[in-house]
């Protein structure tokens, strides 16, 4: 569990003459207008068992309310582990940023909010962003150096297409962080000797290193790990098994994989752990389909124990047809993932 110190033991927000105080939790409901999270001093403190979160692909909306409220449900959650890690599909570009749907006329998506939800995901409990997806640039360059700005500003660290790996310190861990996909210009998921030479460099420097990768084939007949490189229409996204244990034998201690919108196995892999894909977790007021299968989710738990290995825990998450994750009390996304990871 994080352990927080908060230097300020209470603060009080004044908003339409209602208090709020911050709990140790960190629970308050924050509004980022008369709040700023720079303005409270916390620190990570070494934890007898650290743990890593992972959630998969969050879309964020149009709709401030919805962003500010959307993670409130599961807050509880995110903010458990040492280092939580989310995937960010969209961008916080500026109004004046042109979307890449001007170009691509046919089956184009472009997802852009305001910094709401930038904010949001820091109060969650998030510390570091994954923007090695394919819509870092659904408003060009200018628009992803908007985004990096945005996290920057709210404190949440991050790795992107033009900065594909980084190291973060959490406690006394330094853990090295390497994304790959299949975006445009470079698709780093088929290129394995980039993989095996930046997880290489990553090992010599960081205690733990985690590969990021964002693809495979995507909708909700896709579960299936197949092995083999996967296609939309045209579009190469890569053989992700091939694609964890490359990054595993070169050294990596944990894979997270999104894309494929749906949940798949969770393998162990000489021992290490592979997410092959936390399916949606943010559906941006509808921006994604969250019916079925597309709306069942979690928030992966990877617990690194004192004599350095791994286990793992699924906490269930159902999405609301507006893409609002709620805790599922049914447990089906743990019966899924551990159904699949059978086969």
């Amino acid at each position: 569990m994080k352990k927080i110190l908060i230097i300020i033991c209470a603060i009080s927000i004044v908003s339409l003459g209602t208090t709020y105080f911050l709990s140790k939790s960190v629970k308050a409901k924050i509004d980022q207008t008369l709040y700023s999270v720079k303005s409270v001093k916390v620190i990570k403190v070494k934890d007898e068992n650290f743990s890593i979160g992972w959630v998969g692909d969050m879309v964020p909306a149009n709709d401030i309310s919805f962003n500010r409220t959307v993670l409130d449900n599961v807050s509880v959650l995110t903010q458990e582990p040492s280092l939580m890690i989310g995937n960010l599909e969209g961008t916080f570009a500026g109004a004046s940023r042109y979307s890449k749907c001007l170009y691509i006329t046919t089956n184009c998506h472009a997802f852009r909010s305001d910094d709401t939800f930038a904010y949001t995901l820091k109060s969650a409990g998030f510390d570091f962003i994954s923007l090695v997806n394919n819509h870092s640039y659904d408003y060009g360059d200018d628009g992803l150096l908007d985004t990096e700005e945005v996290l920057k500003k709210v404190g949440i660290s991050y790795i992107s297409p033009t900065k594909p790996s980084t190291s973060i310190t959490i406690g006394e861990k330094k853990i090295g962080i390497l994304g790959v996909s299949f975006t445009p210009p470079l698709s780093t998921i088929t290129d394995y000797k980039f993989i095996k030479k930046e997880i290489s460099k990553l090992k010599l420097e960081n205690d733990l290193v985690i590969l990021i990768f964002h693809g495979g084939a995507e909708g909700s007949d896709k579960t299936i790990v197949t092995g083999k490189n996967e296609y939309l229409g045209d579009e190469d996204r890569g053989n992700v098994e091939l694609v964890a244990h490359t990054a595993i034998d070169a050294g990596a201690d944990i894979v997270l994989g999104s894309g494929p919108h749906v949940l798949r196995k969770v393998e162990y892999y000489k021992d290490k752990p592979i997410i092959y894909s936390a399916g949606n977790f943010v559906g941006g007021n509808e921006r994604l389909t969250t019916s079925g299968i597309l709306g069942v989710s979690a928030v992966f738990d990877i617990f690194i124990q004192k004599d350095g290995t791994f286990k793992h825990k699924i906490n269930s998450i159902i999405l609301s047809k507006e893409g609002v994750p709620y805790i599922d009390p049914l447990e089906q996304a743990k019966s899924l993932a551990e159904s699949l990871s059978r086969k």
